[in-house]
């Protein structure tokens, strides 16, 4: 068993034939630790309505294991996060406009089924989009759920993106919340980079700095340059001028571009 992903509330352990565990972070004081068990309760419940979708993470069920608390089992995603696949100079030198057009498609794909589950993901970052390679391709999947939106079941939503996934302007209890978040993933996924900001992502020392400065700018309605970006005028439509109200109406823009019908 390996660790392979330490977040804020869990942990997620490789074990073997393609699947991973995800458990609660194990801390002593008590308001976080209820924190952090709700977080996979309510990931648990998403997923389930979610069932099984191939832009989704696969969920196989509960599982425990001696001295961890009970936590997910997972279908594993062998790249690690999108993020740090696009960082790879490997990986991003072979990143063809097929390869972007189609991950683009596929994470609106995801986004728009979620909404239309009546989840809101309220995180979706290119941190938690995960791809995974086979022998024919490499596709992305959409995972954690902990701190997602549902209505109908009584999750409010625990919390929001940060920059530059945030709109600054959004009320963070629609689907437009994902939809700024979801525009910003499709610049990176178009350009390698973040926005005001040539890649790698920026690092741990100066992303303060960073997110400070790209949310005054998206406060300012600055964003930029889309010419001759990849699905410019969508990512646009989702920052720039908010004119769509949910994931299905971004795949269908993405669709009409590349002359698919969604």
């Amino acid at each position: 068993m390996k660790l392979i992903g330490d977040g804020r509330t869990s942990k997620v352990y490789r074990l073997e034939n393609g699947l991973v565990f995800k458990t609660p972070r194990i801390t002593d004081f008590a308001n976080f630790s209820a924190e952090f068990e709700r977080a996979i309760e309510v990931e648990k419940a998403l997923l389930l309505r979610l069932g099984v979708h191939p832009r989704i993470i696969q969920y196989h069920g509960p599982y425990s294991m001696e001295n961890l608390k009970d936590g997910l089992l997972l279908g594993e995603a062998n790249c690690g996060t999108l993020q740090s696949y696009i960082d790879n100079d490997n990986n991003a030198n072979q990143l063809t406009d097929a390869i972007r057009k189609t991950w683009c498609l596929q994470i609106a794909e995801a986004v728009a089924y979620i909404h239309e589950k009546g989840i809101v993901h309220r995180n979706l970052s290119t941190d938690n989009i995960l791809p995974h390679k086979t022998q024919k391709s490499t596709d992305i999947v959409l995972a954690d759920f902990g701190s997602s939106r549902c209505e109908e079941l009584g999750f409010p939503g625990d919390l929001i993106p940060d920059p530059p996934f945030l709109d600054p302007q959004s009320d963070f209890a629609s689907p437009r919340v994902d939809v700024f978040s979801l525009g910003i993933v499709l610049y990176i996924i178009a350009t390698g980079n973040y926005p005001f900001h040539t890649r790698p992502a920026p690092d741990v020392w100066n992303l303060d700095t960073y997110q400070q400065s790209v949310e005054d700018k998206f406060r300012q309605g600055i964003f930029p340059p889309l010419d001759n970006v990849l699905f410019g005028e969508v990512i646009a439509g989702c920052c720039r001028e908010h004119c769509f109200e949910s994931g299905k109406e971004v795949l269908a823009a993405l669709g009409a571009c590349d002359g698919i019908s969604w």
